[in-house]
């Protein structure tokens, strides 16, 4: 005998899916009326707050539940989809019965009834606690690369500084004796010997001057004296004609308007970022010309270290560890002295470095 299956009977065990669906989703769900009070909230939101229905469901108010800190900012989301309708969504904070709290990102949809009146919400309840703890982990880590990076950075210029006084006050003030000893041996030598020796002694003489001035050039690159005398303008023209003579790139240095004089390390970053972008002309570029100008206005001081050369895609990676580590450092130098780093380039069309510092820094 066959079984028949009544439509109710059907009807039932939809409604009973339907149900346990709602109950025991993997996220949260909950409605509140027009007095914001809980209408009805899902065993999943449930446990996750460790109430009962019989504890909230007609006898809270779900702003009750947010955490102090996210009430005002939820009431605002609330009012906005009474008054307006829509879907919203929300990051805030759920205070549980313990006291204990949980990230969750609601979203949030207004009912309205066929008068156009505002029934109640439903709202999606979504736990993001790990997301946010792998957020905070990122930004913590991300703190901690930035001061390591930062202390690297210092270290190189103290390490600079020190080997910049080394070779000025050691190396290069033994080269100036040699001189002068060299000197005193000439004349002191008789004619006779001097005839020998003397184009020997002519060359080790010319030799040594060489070594000085080149002692002088690499400590000067290695630690600017001159920038805290003369500032940035000048010091960036004096190493843009050194380098100049070495390469035999053109370097063309303007300032329209006189450069004011910012704090030592934002000059000294400045610097830096002059001298690591010729570097890299030098090594990626195939320019024959380098043009670095200065812009002033009111609240920061900019220098553009612009080339003619080949240019490269900013979209893709630098392909060069060493013009990608470049990059890292003057972003890490700027970054110390609350500046900003911009790279603008093309296949073809050269590349330029624009860094900028605020006039405070």
């Amino acid at each position: 005998m066959a079984i028949e299956c009544r439509s109710d009977d059907r009807s039932d065990r939809v409604a009973l899916d339907l149900n346990d669906l709602y109950e025991n989703a993997p996220c949260g769900y909950h409605s509140i009326g027009p007095d914001w009070a809980i209408l009805r909230m899902n065993r999943t939101e449930l446990d996750w707050l460790g109430f009962t229905a019989q504890e909230l469901v007609g006898k809270r108010n779900f702003a009750e539940l947010v955490a102090e800190r996210h009430r005002s900012a939820y009431e605002h989301t609330i009012q906005s989809l009474i008054a307006a309708g829509g879907i919203a969504e929300i990051e805030i904070e759920l205070i549980r019965k313990d006291g204990s709290m949980f990230h969750a990102l609601l979203r949030i949809a207004a009912v309205r009834g066929n008068d156009g009146a505002f029934v109640h919400t439903r709202a999606t309840v979504i736990d993001i606690t790990a997301r946010k703890g792998a957020e905070s982990e990122a930004r913590t880590r991300a703190e901690q690369l930035q001061a390591i990076s930062q202390r690297m950075v210092q270290l190189q210029e103290s390490e600079r500084r020190d080997l910049s006084a080394e070779l000025h006050d050691r190396l290069g003030q033994d080269l100036v004796a040699i001189n002068l000893n060299l000197h005193l041996i000439r004349e002191q030598l008789s004619a006779e010997v001097l005839a020998k020796i003397g184009p020997r002694l002519d060359d080790s003489v010319a030799l040594v001057e060489r070594t000085v001035e080149a002692v002088r050039d690499v400590a000067g690159a290695l630690r600017p004296l001159v920038l805290d005398d003369y500032g940035l303008v000048i010091t960036l023209k004096s190493y843009g004609e050194q380098f100049a003579v070495r390469t035999g790139v053109r370097v063309i240095v303007t300032a329209p308007q006189p450069v004011p004089r910012l704090q030592r390390e934002a000059e000294l970053a400045l610097f830096r970022i002059g001298q690591e972008a010729l570097t890299n002309v030098l090594k990626h570029a195939l320019a024959s010309t380098v043009r670095l100008a200065f812009a002033v206005d009111a609240d920061s001081v900019s220098l553009t270290v612009a080339d003619d050369g080949c240019g490269f895609d900013v979209q893709l990676p630098t392909g060069g560890h060493s013009q990608g580590l470049g990059l890292l450092i003057m972003q890490e130098r700027l970054h110390a002295v609350n500046g900003s780093l911009r790279i603008e380039s093309r296949p073809g069309a050269g590349t330029s470095v624009i860094a900028a510092v605020r006039r405070g820094s």
